[in-house]
């Protein structure tokens, strides 16, 4: 199912490693200072890829390639940096949302693509802290909310709206013995365990559903959530405690003669 998105990721990596490109990039290391000190696109890639180095320092330049992409300048060359600069950010959209597109999982490319080309032309730096994380961000809720919208428009039920909305479930649809809707959608399903979830650990319903149900690790998600590994591994054991004592006071309360 990774296959289209592999085959972008390698399209864009022998994008940069034509005679053209690096040409292209010793220009750019002539015209701007924060460039210099790399000697090829691809240890430009590495740094921006890696977990390691100053943050002001890739915003900076992701920032600059975004405003390259903007101008049209050196855009073959400026726009696969920006792509592959934030590929872990990008592939972590693409293994989260796989589910969503079961049915058409190329789909699921084209919305990213779709999606991280408009963010990029749509960025505004003099309104952005942290580049790299905006950029990155936007994008997949940008593909949530495009899923979101052809699912109201292929369905006869409300607009449900934005995806973690809290809202009730619709009188005739059935509930398990926790109290949570039976479903055959998976945006509504994530939006009623969210909602689930919430009324029991709160703000670390989010640290929960990523890591048991779209498959992060508890340090990927501590990241996207601006938490350390650390703090974001305790916040998860101990939410995850109450949730098991949870579940199990609602399950011993229901008795068997409404589960379903």
């Amino acid at each position: 199912m990774r296959a289209s998105w592999e085959a972008l990721h390698a399209g864009l990596a022998r994008s940069v490693r034509l005679l053209q490109a690096l040409d292209s990039f010793t220009t750019l290391k002539q015209q701007h200072g924060a460039l210099a000190r790399f000697d090829d696109p691809v240890s430009l890639i590495e740094y921006l890829a890696s977990k390691h180095g100053d943050l002001d320092e890739k915003d900076a330049i992701v920032g600059l390639l975004a405003t390259l992409v903007q101008e049209g300048e050196h855009r073959e060359l400026a726009a696969p940096l920006v792509w592959l600069g934030l590929w872990p950010g990008l592939d972590a959209i693409h293994r989260r949302r796989t589910r969503h597109f079961l049915a058409a999982p190329d789909d699921l490319v084209s919305e990213i693509a779709d999606a991280f080309t408009h963010e990029i032309a749509a960025l505004d730096l003099t309104r952005v802290t942290r580049v790299a994380a905006t950029l990155v961000r936007s994008t997949e809720r940008r593909v949530l909310e495009g899923r979101d919208r052809e699912w109201t428009e292929t369905n006869t039920v409300q607009p449900r709206g934005d995806i973690w909305a809290l809202d009730e479930p619709p009188p005739a649809c059935r509930v398990s013995r926790l109290g949570l809707p039976l479903t055959v959608d998976v945006t509504e399903d994530l939006a009623h365990l969210h909602a689930w979830l919430a009324s029991v650990v709160g703000e670390d319903a989010e640290l929960l559903l990523a890591v048991l149900v779209l498959e992060e690790t508890q340090r990927e998600a501590g990241e996207r959530l601006g938490l350390s590994h650390d703090v974001a591994r305790k916040r998860f054991q101990r939410a995850f405690a109450r949730i098991r004592q949870q579940a199990a006071q609602e399950l011993s309360q229901s008795g068997p003669e409404t589960s379903v």
